[in-house]
């Protein structure tokens, strides 16, 4: 199926001290858990391009793609790694994350950032990665909102692909596609803070404790 005309890019990559391997394994234990939902955490904030997604289309997209760098030490290696635990949809309206669910990432304490989103996804299918299927041509896309080129840093952006940049460039293989189901995007807030693990914690287990702890009590983490 060809990918459509406009849609949710992200690159994905080591996060929070976790694997590639080790994530995708995490969100396929959170997308049966919740009846094929599943909440992709990313650091940027594309609200008003989420927006527009909406307002284009009735069936919104989330394409990924690995990154091709290797992982940077504090993706790696945080210093800190925290769960968010209350979030707000698009509209402003507080959204009740579902208590099987866990949305991670790294927090540097010399600088917290008091926000983190996610995307709401959707798939009745197990997360499937299969690489050389289909690519996207980096220097074809193009932000929804503004027309300019995606930037080198935007690792999640909504765009759309111009067929005709002058240089075809570096490509990236699409490793799955999933639905955005409501409420599409969320704001989080409200940050847990996860002790690194001196054991083998199961996934259930994990999100049991952060859940059922105060805010700022640490627990075993991920």
């Amino acid at each position: 199926m060809p990918l459509p005309e406009c849609y949710c890019w992200t690159r994905f990559g080591t996060e929070a001290g976790q694997s590639i391997d080790q994530i995708l394994a995490r969100k396929e234990q959170e997308r049966t858990a919740n009846a094929g939902v599943f909440f992709w955490g990313i650091g940027n904030a594309i609200g008003p391009s989420m927006l527009e997604l909406l307002r284009r289309t009735e069936s919104p997209e989330a394409v990924f793609s690995p990154i091709r760098s290797a992982p940077r030490r504090e993706d790696s290696r945080p210093s800190s790694i925290v769960a968010w635990t209350a979030a707000e949809t698009l509209s402003g309206e507080e959204y009740r994350l579902p208590q099987r669910s866990l949305i991670t990432s790294r927090l540097d304490p010399l600088n917290p950032r008091g926000r983190h989103y996610a995307l709401v996804c959707y798939s009745e299918s197990p997360i499937t990665v299969r690489l050389g299927t289909e690519q996207i041509q980096f220097a074809e896309l193009r932000n929804l909102l503004t027309s300019r080129p995606v930037g080198s840093s935007q690792v999640t952006a909504v765009v759309y692909s111009n067929p005709f940049p002058r240089d075809k460039g570096i490509s990236y293989n699409v490793a799955f596609r999933v639905r955005l189901a409501p409420p599409y995007f969320i704001s989080l807030r409200s940050p847990v803070p996860l002790a690194p693990s001196e054991g083998c914690h199961g996934w259930a287990e994990i999100v049991g404790r952060t859940w059922d702890i105060k805010a700022g009590s640490p627990v075993p983490g991920l």
